[in-house]
């Protein structure tokens, strides 16, 4: 109840939006170089084409198997999935011809930053909350508020503050992808 529906998922794609414009490029260039050498040099053949739409086929189909079934998925693996998937089936099929199939140390980076990332979030999230718990001692801080009534302004502020700082930087990092 910090602001009203409609115009917190405006706000949220407004700054979404602004996150992807503001940023630098280096989560689209971290995936783009996991692609096949082939398929950035030869996007416009047959060859190329094919890889494009399997690597998007495979991934939009996964995620809309995943969320008709309800099961939780990450888009970002679902893409990085498909793109090493195209990568190892372009190397399999080209044996002695392609350049390259998967960039293993990219992979590897890319992997980890996937892996540690949640990681880091949760450990950071957790130690800031137990901090605050131990510094700032309301306990109505700590509770939902009742019924419809909306929380105090100053945490209504922090929150949209707080919101919009999440929006911007999924933008930023995520909305790249696109």
């Amino acid at each position: 109840h910090s602001m009203p529906s409609h115009l917190a998922v405006l706000w949220s794609g407004v700054f979404n939006f602004l996150g992807v414009m503001a940023a630098s490029g280096a989560v689209a260039w971290g995936i783009v170089s996991l692609l096949p050498v082939e398929l950035i040099l030869q996007v416009n053949s047959s060859a190329g084409l094919a890889m494009v739409f399997a690597l998007l086929l495979a991934a939009i189909l996964w995620n809309l198997g995943t969320w008709w079934l309800g099961l939780p998925s990450s888009s970002s693996h679902t893409l990085i999935g498909s793109i090493l998937g195209v990568g190892i089936a372009n190397q399999l099929m080209s044996v002695g011809q392609a350049t390259s199939g998967v960039d293993w140390a990219k992979a590897k980076e890319v992997g980890l930053a996937l892996l540690i990332s949640p990681i880091l979030g949760f450990c950071a999230a957790a130690l800031l909350y137990l901090t605050l718990r131990v510094v700032i001692r309301n306990k109505l801080l700590y509770e939902a508020p009742q019924g419809n009534r909306p929380p105090p302004f100053w945490i209504r502020m922090l929150l949209i503050l707080t919101c919009t700082g999440v929006s911007f930087a999924h933008g930023s990092n995520d909305g790249q992808k696109g």
